[in-house]
């Protein structure tokens, strides 16, 4: 970081670092805020909604999160649901960038505006529904991941990302007797890990978060998401999902601390994997602002 020499400089710097300092914990209170209410003791939870430090820590929460079944359910249908939704997206984006990078593809002009007109218009509510009725996929898991096999904004970043590798390492392997198929998955994919990480990222954290899909099409409470569960909980108070059999007093009185808690299991997932793809994420955001 180039630091400045001159008095106005300096004064710059100090300002700007300080405004920064000044957004960031802006941002990070609400997670702070939610943290600290998942852990805090009932007892001290009912003096006042405003605490930076808790005085005494607790996990009873967390406990009673992970001791009831439905819990437990939504967030193995999450993991499966985002997993497996991530490769598939991932597979199918790739695989249509490719081609249309070719300059030789028949129709690829028209292919490529067809795939863009997608992204302004769309068949509206009632058309998806009905066709996700009649393709038998109401009430279960592959209607959060077949539909959505393909995003328009990441197969204009991967496409042109395949765009800026060297055309000359495809010829050097046809001319060795590679075909398209080990072109794409032997040379093309691993040199695209940066592209790949930051669109892995962003359909990671879209299936994750994925309450509106469950909420049209799930109707069996046991297929809901970690985010629809949330949701229920939050928007609804609904918290029937969260108790079993029995109903004591206690549970009510840890009744905000619990949906403090569920709120931070849903996220801390998502805060672990982030650090991990980090370094490819940075590069890959730069996907197509420099021509090479």
């Amino acid at each position: 970081m180039v630091r400045s020499t001159s008095v106005s400089g300096k004064i710059f710097d100090i300002l700007n670092i300080g405004f920064l300092v000044f957004m960031a914990c802006i941002m990070l209170y609400p997670f702070w805020h939610v943290l600290v209410g998942s852990v805090l003791p009932y007892e001290e939870a009912v003096k006042t909604s405003f605490n930076i430090l808790p005085r005494s820590i607790s996990f009873e929460a967390y406990e009673y999160v992970f001791s009831k079944n439905t819990i437990l359910m939504s967030v193995v249908v999450s993991v499966f649901v985002t997993v497996i939704g991530t490769l598939y997206q991932l597979l199918i984006t790739s695989i249509a960038a490719y081609p249309l990078t070719k300059q030789d593809l028949p129709g690829r002009t028209a292919i490529f505006l067809f795939i863009i007109f997608t992204m302004f218009f769309g068949g509206g509510l009632i058309p998806y529904y009905l066709l996700i009725k009649s393709l038998g996929m109401v009430n279960s898991l592959a209607v959060m991941i077949i539909p959505a096999a393909l995003s328009t904004y990441n197969l204009i970043v991967l496409k042109t990302f395949f765009q800026n590798i060297p055309i000359d390492l495809e010829e050097s392997a046809k001319i060795d007797g590679a075909g398209y198929m080990r072109v794409f998955f032997q040379i093309i994919i691993p040199l695209s890990f940066p592209a790949l990480a930051t669109i892995a990222l962003f359909i990671a954290v879209g299936q994750w978060n994925n309450w509106y899909v469950p909420m049209l099409f799930l109707n069996d409470k046991e297929l809901w998401p970690l985010a629809m569960v949330l949701r229920d909980v939050l928007i609804n108070n609904n918290m029937e999902l969260t108790r079993s059999g029995s109903f004591v007093s206690k549970d009510f009185m840890l009744g905000d601390t619990i949906k403090n808690a569920i709120v931070m299991v849903s996220v801390i997932p998502i805060i672990i994997v982030y650090p991990f793809i980090q370094k490819h994420f940075v590069k890959g955001v730069m996907i197509g602002s420099i021509k090479s």
